[in-house]
């Protein structure tokens, strides 16, 4: 016995393959576009690392200048960017750090004056001096020979 098709059945096989199709389209569409949100989103952090790795460095490059010269503005070129220093108040100062494809960070510091950070230093060395052990004694400095011999 052959069963025939009836007119009402023809073309199911088709529609059906077409909303599998249709499915399968959408899935990986919006697998495309899920990977392509993280792609951007990792290039998102790691800018903003490199921008505070930056930032880190010339904060520390404008301690140790602080020390000996006043700094109202200036800019520190770097491989990855450059970040630009602003004095806002007396020890207040803003670092804008601008990554080649123009993605900006931006910090404020306080920086105290250099008397206070002399200060601050001395106030450790003694910190240092007075934990160490009280059985050593201090070396003359008579002992050492200083003179040039030729």
């Amino acid at each position: 016995m052959i069963n025939k098709i009836s007119h009402n059945d023809e073309g199911s096989l088709l529609l059906s393959t077409f909303h599998l199709l249709l499915f399968i389209s959408f899935l990986i569409i919006s697998l495309t576009a899920i990977l392509q949100h993280q792609m951007m989103q990792l290039q998102q952090i790691n800018q903003s690392y490199e921008a505070k790795a930056l930032i880190e460095v010339s904060e520390v490059f404008l301690r140790e200048r602080l020390e000996w010269e006043d700094i109202e503005t200036g800019t520190l070129y770097f491989n990855e960017g450059r970040v630009d220093v602003a004095k806002e108040t007396e020890t207040l100062y803003t670092l804008v750090a601008t990554m080649p494809n123009h993605y900006t960070s931006r910090r404020s510091i306080e920086i105290s004056s250099v008397e206070d950070m002399e200060e601050l230093a001395i106030q450790e060395s003694d910190e240092k001096l007075s934990s160490e052990d009280s059985n050593v004694e201090p070396v003359s400095l008579d002992a050492f020979d200083f003179s040039e011999e030729e």
